[in-house]
């Protein structure tokens, strides 16, 4: 019994004047301490330690740069072997100072269950720093992974080099591998491997230490990856280059989207060009040839057409469907390169138009999308298949990209295609700059017809106006001369006659010759109206003014009797036809007087104001109006609207007005005065 109390003894005093500190903890936390341990941890005493967790006087990194975490889990499975331990730890004190020590760890029996001994030896300085190092180290390499970062280290004097693990898996290497300068040289692309070299020759050669450059380099698995390099060169004492440091950034996305957009910068100014280009084209043949030749430049290809469906002014019902076939007389254009062999260079720039039904149900099997054929599918495949058909002297062709036109109202107008590209395959920048400019290339295909029908239109509308005019023109100079004997005999037989026939005969034959008048004075405005557009006078300098005090002159009887009041701003000299003129403002003159209000004399205002292509002149009165809804119908021949009364006329003035204005480049409308009346404006030509 002595001998066990004593045992007890001993242990107790080892344990309370142990200069270690010595701990007993289980997975309550610490069951007991000695004194050593508080002193050590800077506790106020023992007590207090009891309770706590071991792991909350532990520093998250280890001396070997592991985690807390991950240190804690080796030595778990260690002690399951029921064996002491000694291991290294860093620890933190209760005022968060960090220290390093050795500790022996025991497991031991418990009444409560399983527990553990732990005793704590400080160590040095040393360590602590050796701990801080290892996890700069150890966060360095999480950076350089994580930022797909490879370090290099080149001894100049060996030529040996250090790569990194990252820098291995860049290149989808092993790491630890490669150790060696010709490592590196053998994997630059041969485009870069001069301008490398040189770079690094250069850096040797300057003053300068920052080194960078860029090259590809290639991967384990074939491909070729872009590389930035940066990094420093050391010297020695006598400036001679001794070691060269640095990293290399796999940059190989970056590029790729610089040299997409550069691409597309390209692309989009091509295609500025190619609509530049189509502004001004006329007809359907050069529209293909241009875009034809533009698209072989956008996208790289050496064949290039347009084909396009069925013959003009007909229409073909396929299957239910309805196919606009107006542009037969548009070839469809191969346009081959300068550089090919003369066997490929035919005479004819252009295959012949399938106009089959066949070719057009092809078409129509396109969509907005397209469709992009391999070298493989070219063969089976029926727009393939036509296509190297209908180029037998294109042996080989790798590839094809067509893509359907439309019109407004989705009816297939053919098909744009290009084939025979450098590479195997279009890429998906190629396919959608491909739809973009088959859209554009529809839209000026349906302007051109458009264009085509208003230029047959019109010609067929000058020729019948040409017809009218020449009918109106013979039909009045013919009729002059009948009228002129009615006119004239109606006067004899009142001279001789006269009293013969008393006042009754002699009321009718002034009737007779004042309709006779009427008839000349309007066959002599048809004459007018007509001669306008036949008119081979030359233009000149007219002073307005002149022609304003002309138009007065030749209405002075009319301005007389009614009062009229005319008032003239000063008025520009223009370009025109003198005579045309004077007729233009004595008709609006004297417009203006007749259709005066009853209850007021004629006030009339002419003026001018200045445009960047024209003068606007406007003619103003307070006479008795026009309605609104008649603005547009006062400028046709014929038509009048005051026909009751007293007033005389045509009704072929103002639309000789239109005609006159017309002829000096400009236009001619009726819209409310300022006050009361109308105000006549017109437009001429500077």
């Amino acid at each position: 019994m002595s001998e066990l109390l004593s045992e007890s003894l001993l242990r107790k005093i080892l344990f309370e004047r142990s200069w270690d500190a010595v701990i007993l903890f289980n997975s309550q936390g610490i069951l007991e301490s000695n004194e050593a341990a508080a002193a050590m941890l800077r506790m106020p005493d023992t007590e207090s330690l009891v309770g706590r967790q071991p792991d909350e006087f532990l520093c998250d990194y280890q001396t070997e740069g592991s985690s807390l975490r991950e240190k804690r889990l080796r030595i778990e499975a260690l002690l399951r072997q029921k064996e002491n331990h000694r291991f290294d730890w860093l620890c933190r004190r209760a005022d968060g100072d960090e220290f390093a020590c050795e500790i022996s760890l025991t497991s031991v029996k418990l009444s409560s269950g399983e527990g553990f001994v732990g005793v704590f030896r400080e160590l040095t300085e040393r360590t602590i720093e050796r701990a801080k190092l290892h996890r700069v180290q150890s966060r360095l390499n999480h950076a350089l992974n994580g930022g797909n970062v490879g370090l290099w280290d080149w001894d100049l004097g060996t030529d040996e080099v250090f790569y990194s693990d990252q820098w291995h898996r860049q290149l989808g290497e092993v790491p630890g591998t490669l150790s060696q300068y010709v490592d590196w040289e053998s994997r630059v692309h041969l485009d870069d491997l001069p301008g490398a070299i040189q770079r690094v020759q250069d850096l040797f050669a300057s003053p300068r230490i920052e080194y960078e450059s860029s090259f590809r380099m290639r991967h384990a698995s074939g491909e070729f990856r872009w590389i930035l390099a940066r990094g420093k060169v050391y010297r020695d004492t006598a400036g001679q280059p001794t070691r060269l440091l640095g990293v290399h950034l796999d940059v190989t996305d970056q590029k790729q989207h610089e040299q997409r957009l550069s691409k597309e910068l390209h692309l989009s100014e091509v295609m500025l060009q190619t609509l530049e280009s189509t502004l001004k084209i006329t007809s359907l043949e050069e529209l293909c040839t241009t875009v034809c030749k533009q698209a072989r430049r956008l996208l790289g290809a050496e064949i290039a057409g347009i084909d396009l469906c069925h013959s003009l002014n007909q229409k073909l019902e396929v299957h239910g469907r309805s196919y606009s076939s107006k542009y037969q007389d548009a070839m469809p254009s191969e346009a081959v390169p300068s550089t090919a062999p003369e066997q490929w260079k035919r005479p004819q720039a252009a295959s012949p138009v399938p106009d089959d039904i066949a070719s057009c149900e092809l078409f129509r099997n396109l969509d907005h999308e397209g469709v992009l054929l391999t070298p493989q599918q070219l063969q089976t495949h029926p727009l393939g298949a036509a296509l190297v058909q209908r180029t037998p002297h294109r042996p080989g062709l790798r590839g094809l990209l067509a893509c359907a036109l439309y019109d407004g109202d989705e009816r297939t107008l053919g098909a744009i295609w290009l084939s025979d590209k450098e590479e195997a395959d279009f890429d998906p920048g190629d396919q959608a700059v491909f739809r973009q400019l088959a859209y554009v290339v529809s839209i000026l295909i349906v302007r051109l017809h458009a264009e085509q029908e208003l230029r047959d239109q019109k010609e067929l509308l000058d020729e019948s106006n040409e017809e009218l005019e020449q009918f109106a023109y013979v039909a009045s100079h013919d009729l002059q001369q009948p009228l002129r004997a009615i006119s004239n005999y109606a006067e004899f037989i009142e001279e001789d006659f006269g009293e013969v026939l008393g006042d009754e005969g002699r009321r009718f034959l002034r009737l007779q010759v004042a309709a006779a008048k009427r008839m000349k004075k309007l066959i002599d405005d048809l004459l007018q109206y007509s001669r306008v557009s036949r008119d081979e006078a030359f233009f000149s300098e007219v002073d307005f003014q002149e022609v304003v005090e002309e138009a007065i002159r030749r209405l002075e009887v009319a301005i007389a009797e009614t009062g009229a009041v005319i008032r003239c701003e000063a008025l520009p000299v223009v370009r025109g036809i003198e005579s045309r003129l004077c007729q233009l403002m004595q008709n609006l003159i004297g417009n203006a007087i007749k259709y005066k209000a009853a209850d007021r004399n004629p006030v009339i205002t002419i003026s001018a104001t200045e445009q960047s292509e024209h003068w606007l002149f406007t003619v103003e009165d307070n006479g008795v109006g026009i309605d609104a809804k008649f603005y547009t119908e006062v400028f046709q021949v014929f038509r009048r609207l005051h026909d009751g009364g007293n007033i005389e006329g045509t009704g072929i003035g103002l639309a000789l007005c239109k005609r006159i204005v017309q002829r000096h480049g400009g236009g001619i409308w009726v819209q409310a005065a300022a006050q009361e009346g109308s105000q006549f404006c017109f437009q001429i030509l500077k």
